[in-house]
């Protein structure tokens, strides 16, 4: 495996993994509205403990969002200048689908139907279908609270995010399948991994938060 930092800060988990070779670190901690003042530290004892430098790594991979404005663009402002500084590149993906992947890790789950609050009565949808533990199909987009009725579910959808308990009372009319969980760097540098390893990274200069706003804006793969 290549040396690769994965930072996740878009949810009120900070969330950080190293892998060094066959060494994988992994550092999750829910700590609300404390991501700037803990990230860095936390990041230096992670390297410090798989006994890396940041001139060792070959890529560094960012959750680009959409979630919290300010985690979101701590997470891209950081992964962008690091990179920028040691001349390599990055990787960016989406933070709804690292939670869906997460969730397929955990249950190997054939739809994620991915709920993150955006505030001001939004809510920030991303569908995840799954075929052979791989990402067939997914869109993301976001919806006012009053047009959560859009999403059209599956039997076996399940349900993740922190927007879930904005409709509680949709997901409890549908009996859904509902788990409170954030996006896990572990499995943004599981992603991360398969996109270096076809050449699937940007320059650190071209990497921009995600902020999906109104029902037109749409992001899809």
């Amino acid at each position: 495996m290549p040396n690769i930092l994965a930072i996740e800060t878009s949810s009120e988990a900070c969330s950080l993994a190293v892998s060094n070779g066959d060494r994988l670190e992994v550092c999750h901690e829910v700590i609300p509205q404390q991501h700037t003042e803990k990230l860095l530290p936390l990041m230096q004892e992670l390297m410090n403990d798989i006994n890396l430098t940041y001139q060792d790594l070959d890529v560094v991979a960012t959750g680009c969002g959409p979630g919290s404005f300010t985690g979101t663009r701590l997470s891209c402002s950081i992964t962008q200048g690091l990179a920028y500084s040691i001349g390599i590149p990055v990787i960016s993906v989406s933070s709804m689908q690292i939670l869906a992947q997460g969730m397929n890790r955990e249950f190997q789950c054939s739809e994620v139907i991915v709920l993150i609050n955006a505030h001001m009565e939004q809510i920030y949808v991303g569908e995840f279908k799954f075929g052979e533990d791989k990402i067939i199909s997914s869109a993301e987009k976001a919806l006012n609270l009053d047009q959560i009725n859009l999403i059209r579910p599956t039997q076996g959808s399940f349900f993740v995010g922190d927007g879930c308990q904005l409709v509680d009372k949709y997901l409890r009319k549908l009996d859904a399948k509902v788990y409170e969980r954030y996006p896990n760097a572990e499995d943004l540098l599981r992603e991360a991994e398969i996109r270096l390893r076809v050449g699937n990274t940007l320059d650190p200069k071209d990497l921009a938060p995600v902020y999906l706003t109104g029902e037109e804006h749409w992001a899809k793969n």
